[in-house]
C-alpha cells in the first residue's frame, strides 16, 4: 500500500469514526427528543396499499405516485424478467435513457443530455450512485446488477439533492443489505457465445449483528473474429465479491460496513471495425483487410481493457424520531490497463496503450424528517476528492519504437451544502422548494513529451447556488399533478488531455417540467412534458492524437414522456414507456468534422502529401443540429404471465426496446439507423420456491447496432452490441 493509500484509508477512518460518533451520539438525543414530544406525534402518512412503489428520489423514502420529478423505477423482479443484467441494459426498461460507449468509458444520456467528454478527471454528466455512494469513474460504471433490489432513474437535472455533476439526471442502484433472516440464492447459466455466468447471495445473522454476501463470476468468448487471423479475439473474463457487515445495537442505530473488489478483463471495446471503411490505411497501405461487420475486427495491435476495482464503505443511520440522520462514507481505488489499434487494420500505423489510475474519497452526511406531517425536509453535507493520474500515454507510430505521449494528473475537491423542505400550505397543495451551493477545487498538470517537453499545471475554483422549485396539487389520494423547475450545472475543469490550463466552463441547464401522476388498483400512470436551457455545454473533439475541448454556447432541449403498466389480471402484467426528444444545437458555432484527406500530393505541387490518407479536421456550423445520441423517440414495452399450478409455477415474459434514428457527433456525419431489440424468458419454479429452471433468449431478432463509434486522425472506429443470444439457467434458493 502506498503512502497515498495509507493517507487515504486513515482519513476515511477518521472520518468513519466521526460519523459513527455523530451517529452514536444521535441515538442519545433521540430518546430525549422523543420524551420532550410526549404525545404531539406528527399525524401519521395514509397507509401504503400493495401497488404502492416507495423511491428515494428527493433523499427520503417516499411514495413514486408523489414525488415531482419523472422517475424510472425498476424493480429487481422486473430488471430480471426482462433480461437487464448490467448497467448498459438499463434503457430497455427506463425509457429516455442511452447508454453509449468511447472505448471503455461508459457515457449515460437522458432526454438528450449526454457528456461526449472522456478523459483525464472527466466525469459524466448523469450521476450514478449504489446505495447512496457516487460512482465519478466512467471506466467502473458498467457493472453488474449484483444481489439489486431496485434501479430509479431520475430524468432531468437533480442540481440540489444528487448535485455533484447531475446536469441530465441521475441513476440510483440499491442492493441488498444484511438480513437476520437466513437466505441463500445461487444462480448458474450457459448461454451464446460459451458464456458462463454464476452468482450468488447468501445472508445471516444473529444478535446485533448480521452479514450477507453477493459474488459473480462470467466468462466468455465474446463474438468477435479478427479476419486477419480467422480466430476469436474477445474472450472475456470479470468477477466481483461484495460482502456487508450489518451491526445494529438498537431499533434506531444501524451501521453497515460494505467491501467490493471487482476485476474486468474484457478487450472487446478496443475490437473495433471501420464505419464504412473509412481507415487510413485505405490510402497507407493498399490491400490490408479492412473490418466493417458487426462481428468482426481488423485490429493488428492487441486490445486491451482492464480494470481492477477496490472500494469500502461504511454507512450509519440513527432515527431521532423526528429524523432520520445518515452517513455515507466512502473510499475507492480503481486501476485500468487500456491499449487499441487506432487505424483498425493490421498495418502499423498507430497503435496507443496507457493506463488509469482513480482514487475517490466521499463523505456525506444528511438529516431527512420523518414523513406525516405539513412540512418534510432534508438537508446535508457533501465532501469529494478525487486524484486521477494517466502515469503514461504510450504511442507506437509506423511500426517505430513505443515512445510516451503524454501524462497528467487531474486532482477535484468539492464540497456542498444543500437543502431541501415540502410544505403542505393548503389542503392537498404542496410546495417544494430547494438549494444547494457547491464549490469545486480543480487542479491539473500535464506533460507532453511529443510536444517538446511541453508542460503545465492550473488550477480553478468554481462556485454555484442550484435551486428547485416544485408545486404539486393532490387531485386524490394516488393522483398528483405538478409543476417544478429546476438548476443543473457540472463543474468545469481543467483541460490537461488537450494539453492546456485554460479552464473550461461549467455546464448550466434551467429545467421546467410539468407532470402528471396516478396510481389506480392495478395501473399505474405518469406522463411530463419538459424544455431546458442549455449553456456552455461541454464538448470534445481529438485532433492530431490530442483532444480539444470547447463550450457550446446553447441548446434547447423539449419533450415528452410517458409510462403506463397495468396488472390486468393475477397472472398477467403490461407495461409501457415512451419518450419523445427534440435536442438542438442554437448556438454552437463551428464543431470539428472529420473528413479523409485523399490528395497523395500538396496540390499543384509533386511534393508528397504528409497528411495522405488521415483525417482533417474542417470546422463545419452545426447550430440547428440535433445533439449527439438524442433520438427522437424511444420506448419500451413488456409483458409478464404467471400462473401457479399444484406442480410448480410458470412464467412467459417479454421484453421490446426501440430507438429511432440518432447521431454519434455533432456534424451529424455518423449515425446510428433505428432499431429494436427483444428479449424473451420462460422460466419453471418449484412448487417449495427452491428450485427455478430458465430459459431466455436476447435480441432475438439479431439487431445490428452501434454502441459507439470514435472518430479519429486514422480511422473512424466502431463497436456494435451483441448478436442474437440463448441460454438457459438454474436457480436454488433457501
Amino acid at each position: 500500500m502506498t503512502t497515498t493509500d495509507r493517507t487515504a484509508v486513515r482519513l476515511s477512518a477518521s472520518v468513519s469514526a466521526l460519523a459513527i460518533g455523530l451517529v452514536a451520539t444521535s441515538s442519545a438525543l433521540a430518546q430525549s427528543a422523543n420524551a420532550a414530544q410526549g404525545q404531539a406525534a406528527v399525524m401519521p402518512p395514509p397507509p401504503a396499499t400493495t401497488q404502492d412503489i416507495v423511491v428515494t428520489a428527493q433523499r427520503r423514502s417516499e411514495r413514486l405516485v408523489d414525488v415531482p420529478i419523472a422517475v424510472s423505477s425498476v424493480s429487481a423482479a422486473k430488471l430480471e424478467s426482462s433480461g437487464v443484467a448490467s448497467v448498459l441494459n438499463l434503457p430497455q426498461t427506463a425509457t429516455g435513457l442511452r447508454l453509449d460507449y468511447s472505448g471503455p468509458y461508459v457515457q449515460p444520456t437522458i432526454r438528450g443530455v449526454g457528456s461526449p467528454l472522456v478523459g483525464p478527471g472527466l466525469n459524466s454528466n448523469v450521476a450514478v450512485y449504489v446505495d447512496g455512494f457516487y460512482v465519478p469513474n466512467p471506466l467502473g460504471t458498467d457493472f453488474q446488477l449484483l444481489s439489486v433490489t431496485g434501479v430509479q432513474v431520475l430524468k432531468g437535472p437533480q442540481g440540489t439533492l444528487f448535485g455533484r455533476n447531475a446536469t441530465g439526471g441521475a441513476i440510483l442502484v440499491t442492493t441488498s443489505d444484511p438480513s437476520f433472516d437466513p437466505t441463500m440464492t445461487t444462480k448458474i447459466s450457459y448461454s451464446s457465445f460459451n458464456k458462463v455466468n454464476a452468482s450468488t447471495y447468501m445472508s445471516a445473522g444473529s444478535g446485533m449483528f448480521a452479514a450477507n454476501i453477493a459474488a459473480f463470476y462470467e466468462r466468455g468468448d465474446g463474438y468477435i473474429t479478427n479476419i486477419n487471423t480467422g480466430q476469436k479475439v474477445s474472450q472475456y473474463r470479470k468477477w466481483t465479491v461484495h460482502p456487508k457487515l450489518l451491526f445494529k445495537p438498537s431499533d434506531t442505530v444501524s451501521f453497515v460496513l460494505g467491501y467490493q473488489h471487482s476485476i474486468v478483463n474484457d478487450p472487446s471495446p478496443f475490437l473495433t471495425s471501420s464505419y464504412d471503411g473509412l481507415t487510413s490505411a485505405q490510402y497507407l497501405a493498399p490491400g490490408v483487410p479492412i473490418a466493417t461487420g458487426s462481428k468482426e475486427t481488423s485490429n493488428g495491435a492487441p486490445a486491451k481493457s482492464t480494470l481492477n476495482s477496490n472500494l469500502v464503505t461504511l454507512t450509519g443511520k440513527a432515527d431521532f424520531g423526528f429524523a432520520t440522520l445518515s452517513s455515507y462514507t466512502q473510499y475507492r481505488n480503481d486501476k485500468s490497463n487500456l491499449a487499441g489499434d487506432y487505424d483498425g487494420t493490421i498495418a502499423p500505423i498507430m497503435a496507443p496503450r496507457w493506463r488509469v489510475w482513480d482514487k475517490t474519497f466521499t463523505q456525506e452526511l444528511n438529516l431527512a424528517s420523518k414523513q406525516g406531517g405539513p412540512l418534510t425536509w432534508v438537508t446535508g453535507l457533501y465532501y469529494y476528492h478525487n486524484k486521477n493520474q494517466y502515469p503514461g500515454y504510450i504511442v507506437t507510430i509506423g511500426g517505430g519504437a513505443p515512445f510516451e505521449y503524454f501524462r497528467s494528473i487531474s486532482r477535484t475537491k468539492s464540497y456542498a451544502a444543500f437543502a431541501d423542505a415540502t410544505y403542505e400550505v393548503l389542503d392537498h397543495l404542496f410546495l417544494t422548494g430547494g438549494l444547494r451551493y457547491s464549490v469545486d477545487k480543480t487542479q491539473g498538470q500535464f506533460l507532453c513529451s511529443a510536444c517538446g517537453g511541453l508542460a503545465g499545471e492550473g488550477s480553478k475554483t468554481f462556485r454555484k447556488l442550484t435551486p428547485r422549485a416544485n408545486v404539486r396539487y393532490e387531485l386524490g389520494r394516488a393522483t398528483n399533478v405538478y409543476f417544478s423547475y429546476n438548476k443543473g450545472y457540472k463543474s468545469g475543469f481543467i483541460p490537461v488531455s488537450a494539453f492546456s490550463t485554460v479552464p473550461i466552463k461549467p455546464e448550466g441547464i434551467d429545467a421546467y417540467e410539468v407532470g402528471f401522476k396516478t396510481a389506480r388498483g392495478p395501473f399505474h400512470f405518469d406522463t411530463s412534458a419538459y424544455y431546458y436551457k442549455y449553456s456552455n455545454l461541454q464538448v470534445a473533439a481529438y485532433v492530431n492524437s490530442a483532444a480539444v475541448y470547447r463550450n457550446a454556447k446553447k441548446a434547447e432541449i423539449y419533450g415528452g414522456d410517458a409510462q403506463i403498466s397495468a396488472d390486468l389480471t393475477r397472472d398477467l402484467s403490461l407495461s409501457l414507456g415512451v419518450t419523445y426528444t427534440h435536442a438542438q444545437y442554437k448556438q454552437f458555432g463551428d464543431a470539428v468534422d472529420y473528413v479523409q484527406d485523399t490528395n497523395k500530393f500538396l496540390p499543384g505541387t509533386d511534393t508528397p502529401n504528409p497528411s495522405y490518407g488521415l483525417f482533417l479536421h474542417p470546422n463545419v456550423p452545426v447550430d440547428g443540429n440535433v445533439m449527439p445520441r438524442s433520438p427522437r423517440f424511444s420506448g419500451t414495452a413488456s409483458a409478464d404471465y404467471k400462473h401457479k399450478f399444484g406442480w410448480g409455477d410458470i412464467h412467459l415474459d417479454a421484453n421490446l426496446f426501440y430507438t429511432s434514428k440518432f447521431y454519434f457527433d455533432s456534424p451529424e456525419r455518423f449515425s446510428q439507423k433505428r432499431y429494436a431489440l427483444l428479449n424473451l424468458r420462460a422460466g419453471y419454479t418449484t412448487p417449495d420456491g427452491h428450485f427455478g429452471f430458465d430459459v431466455f433468449g436476447t435480441n432475438v431478432t439479431n439487431s445490428k447496432y452501434r454502441i459507439q463509434v470514435l472518430p479519429g486522425d486514422f480511422a473512424i472506429q466502431q463497436v456494435y452490441g451483441e448478436p442474437a443470444s440463448v441460454g438457459a439457467s438454474f436457480t436454488v434458493h433457501y
